[in-house]
């Protein structure tokens, strides 16, 4: 890896760090991050939008990947279906409140919204491989045939993104909310209740 590489990973990494904390980040906070200047994130990156979409089609390819790959490793026998989606909905709500700035972000940043493409929707709510995997899973796990009854398990599977979101923006008064979100025992009980209503 030339030294060029290295650098430019280690601004991706730093936006990413910053990103999980904050839910934002400057371009000089990049540059004190890597111990660089200004200028050289500009020279790697051109600008701020460009760096932050090159950041945030990683972490969404990073969450694709976490569930294509726990959906691989599910059991293949109808007896564990439901485990299988609460193995799912675990992940998903786990990486959700171990990423709640990043969450923040692709949701609630007016400077997000703006942009041209809305990377979170393109890839986990429009047609492709990846959604198509997800839709067989809770089809099979679910024995749901109704394709708008799908959609409609569909989303609530993701809907484990919205509780920590919501919270969060509470939470910005009252931190203990989102303290309580990281509890083992709420997580259970919250993962439990969308199983429940995941096999109406």
């Amino acid at each position: 890896m030339n030294k060029n590489t290295t650098i430019k990973q280690k601004i991706i990494d730093s936006a990413k760090d910053l990103l999980r904390v904050k839910g934002s980040f400057t371009i000089k906070e990049i540059a004190d991050e890597c111990f660089i200047n200004i200028a050289a994130v500009n020279y790697h990156f051109g600008s701020k939008d460009n760096l932050l979409n090159i950041v945030l089609q990683e972490i969404v390819d990073e969450l694709k990947g976490l569930l294509t790959r726990t959906i691989d490793e599910l059991p293949k026998n109808d007896d564990s279906n439901e485990l299988s989606m609460e193995r799912v909905l675990d992940v998903t709500y786990t990486y959700a409140i171990e990423n709640l700035g990043i969450i923040n972000y692709l949701f609630l940043q007016a400077e997000y919204q703006r942009g041209n493409s809305h990377i979170l929707i393109k890839e986990f709510f429009s047609e492709s491989t990846f959604t198509k995997e997800i839709y067989h899973k809770i089809a099979e796990a679910t024995n749901t045939v109704d394709e708008e009854t799908l959609r409609v398990k569909y989303l609530l599977l993701f809907s484990s993104f919205a509780i920590p979101l919501f919270i969060q923006i509470l939470g910005m008064k009252n931190q203990e909310d989102i303290l309580s979100l990281k509890k083992p025992s709420f997580r259970n009980k919250y993962i439990k209740e969308l199983l429940k209503i995941l096999y109406d």
